[in-house]
């Protein structure tokens, strides 16, 4: 019989039955009590923005971001940014998150409507969140319709499936991306997405 103990490790009433589960399970088992299993990585941000093929595409060319993932977060597109320290902040993430669309449109951008492409802030610790509300008033300076951007405490992040990722740069000829993705590029001074890039 499995207990969980108090520091939330995974142990065995009976250490031999523990050691014949096969691996894959021990793991699973290890992986479902662990607390530190699901958190986010260090240095990462939570941005919405829109549908997520828009956003991967301009924070994949920001200085400084290591990875970018499409996904999920509280029923929006979402992106996840991972991001080196060293080489970019939040704050810039923040301000280039300004810019990438229109912050003043309500449950909609552009061509996409709903709820889902809501633009959103996703904040990981009280650090970001006080950077975020800060970055949303000096933006607010910059438009003249109030900013309808939420900045709420992330939840859990679900990645999209693997046809969502690096859409851009596996797709570069779809209409989608010639209309829409490439003018928000061109706009930014960003890079147009090159096949397999």
């Amino acid at each position: 019989m499995l207990k969980v103990c108090r520091s939330s490790l995974v142990k065995c009433k009976s250490r031999r039955l523990f050691q014949s589960l096969p691996h894959y399970l021990t793991f699973a088992l290890v992986v479902a009590f662990s607390p530190q299993a699901y958190s986010a990585p260090a240095n990462a941000a939570y941005f919405a923005g829109g549908c997520f093929w828009c956003t991967e595409a301009v924070f994949q060319q920001a200085p400084g971001v290591t990875s970018v993932v499409s996904g999920y977060m509280q029923g929006a597109e979402t992106i996840q940014i991972t991001f080196d320290p060293s080489k970019t902040s939040y704050d810039k993430l923040l301000n280039l998150f300004w810019r990438a669309h229109d912050p003043t449109e309500v449950d909609s951008q552009g061509p996409d409507t709903g709820k889902q492409y809501r633009s959103a802030i996703f904040y990981v610790d009280e650090q970001q969140h006080a950077a975020a509300e800060k970055s949303k008033a000096q933006a607010q300076k910059s438009f003249s319709k109030p900013i309808a951007t939420e900045i709420t405490r992330g939840g859990s992040f679900r990645p999209a499936p693997e046809h969502h990722q690096n859409f851009c740069r596996k797709n570069p000829n779809n209409p989608y991306v010639r209309q829409i993705i490439e003018p928000k590029l061109k706009k930014l001074g960003l890079k147009k997405p090159q096949a397999g890039g």
